[in-house]
């Protein structure tokens, strides 16, 4: 299985989430995670940055995908004016 078909998986199944982590932060990037939320996909991002915060943003199946994937192949930068901070 690849990243696509975990991915897939959660989509269709409300109840899994989806984690790719890194040995390093990548553009401050330690780890991308997602989840289904209502009707939309939450994806969440670990930023090192004086200690680690958690951002979300709501996305499409179609970008979400593509954030996993651009994590992956090390060409994600996020912009960070569409995440937003989780609260706890």
């Amino acid at each position: 299985m690849d990243i696509e078909d975990f991915l897939e998986d959660m989509f269709v199944s409300p109840e899994q989430f989806v984690i790719l982590s890194a040995p390093e932060a990548l553009h401050k990037v330690r780890f991308v995670q997602a989840c289904v939320h209502k009707d939309c996909i939450e994806v969440e991002l670990g930023i090192e940055e004086g200690g680690t915060r958690l951002v979300y943003k709501l996305c499409s199946e179609e970008e979400c995908i593509r954030i996993f994937l651009d994590f992956f192949e090390n060409a994600f930068i996020p912009g960070m004016e569409e995440y937003k901070p989780v609260e706890f």
